[in-house]
């Protein structure tokens, strides 16, 4: 880095994840190893135009407003992203900075949601042709045991597949997906389906001319809240997508069941009162304590911000991490 031994921002406590309205504190720090011409470094305006060799801590504290989106990077329809700059403003040369990306979240509180105590339901069915010939229809149905839930729950999906054809049903699977619309430049045409976002869970097949009954669970890994609340240029929906899987060359049966991802879970659900009205103010012992999460989706700040913007990186790799109930050490119901 030259004249620079190091430029980098901190923040205090270590802390690189916030909530809308809070205050985001921390330094940035500059180690000059020989005086560097500048006129200001950050918000510091200087009086001599040279900062001289030495080291250097400049303390910054900004509040966060509210009504922000949730962090957020979509590998196809672009990103909702929060960053600390720091700056070292040289004449008639290019500024030397440095950048960290930091997560805020938006806490979507699924208690406020009418849909999420209500199960997700849908069916679906078709007939299989070969040549000349239709086979009876295949009926697929499934249905998950709420509507809302939060990263670190799990979703149980309970349903059935009647196989009226001559054809067997190899299997039948369930996985989250994520669906992405955005309204900025160039608009997506439609919802985008992200990769999958679980791991795909396998249920039994069913044979020619008979029945079968499934249940499939599925954890939910770290994602951000359903609706992008406040951003207007991206919307985000998941729905559990449900396949009878045919053997042969048919195309397989779908069913989409919608639920919504939140960060708050609902607390009657642990709280043992079935109705919301006499629900307990504060969540039940039962539930685990929140920590935060990396999603899988992030971004190398090297390659992707670095090499293009000429920023110093404060950080060599970002993800956004959310809200994450972590049941490994607490049996859920």
């Amino acid at each position: 880095m030259g004249k620079l031994k190091s430029f980098v921002v901190t923040f205090d406590n270590n802390k690189d994840v916030y909530q809308a309205g809070e205050i985001v504190s921390g330094k940035l720090i500059a180690d000059v190893t020989e005086g560097i011409k500048a006129r200001e470094l950050g918000d510091r305006d200087g009086e001599n135009p040279t900062l001289p060799a030495g080291y250097y801590e400049f303390p910054f504290r900004h509040q966060l407003g509210t009504g922000l989106p949730s962090s957020f990077e979509g590998s196809r329809v672009g990103y909702v992203r929060y960053s600390v700059k720091g700056i070292i403003d040289r004449p008639w040369k290019l500024d030397l900075t440095t950048y960290y990306i930091i997560t805020v979240l938006d806490m979507l509180d699924l208690n406020q949601e009418p849909r999420a105590t209500m199960p997700s339901g849908s069916q679906n069915s078709k007939t299989l042709c070969c040549l000349c010939c239709t086979s009876g229809p295949i009926e697929l149905q499934a249905q998950t045991d709420r509507g809302g839930y939060c990263p670190g729950e799990r979703i149980v999906v309970k349903g059935s597949v009647e196989n009226n054809s001559n054809t067997r049903i190899t299997k039948t699977t369930a996985k989250i997906v994520q669906m992405v619309t955005s309204t900025g430049f160039p608009p997506t045409d439609g919802s985008v389906p992200s990769d999958t976002l679980s791991s795909t869970v396998e249920g039994p097949g069913c044979s020619a001319r008979l029945s079968e009954n499934i249940e499939l669970v599925l954890p939910i890994p770290a994602l951000p809240p359903s609706g992008l609340r406040y951003c207007n240029v991206i919307d985000i929906k998941y729905v559990v997508l449900v396949t009878a899987h045919f053997q042969g060359p048919h195309r397989n049966l779908e069913v989409e069941l919608p639920i919504i991802i939140g960060s708050v879970p609902l607390k009657t659900l642990y709280s043992g009162h079935p109705n919301p009205a006499y629900a307990p103010a504060t969540a039940p012992p039962l539930l685990p304590p929140p920590t935060y999460v990396e999603a899988e989706a992030g971004v190398d700040i090297v390659d992707n911000i670095v090499n293009r913007d000429k920023y110093t990186p404060s950080q060599l790799y970002y993800a956004p991490k959310y809200m994450y109930y972590d049941w490994s050490q607490h049996p859920q119901q």
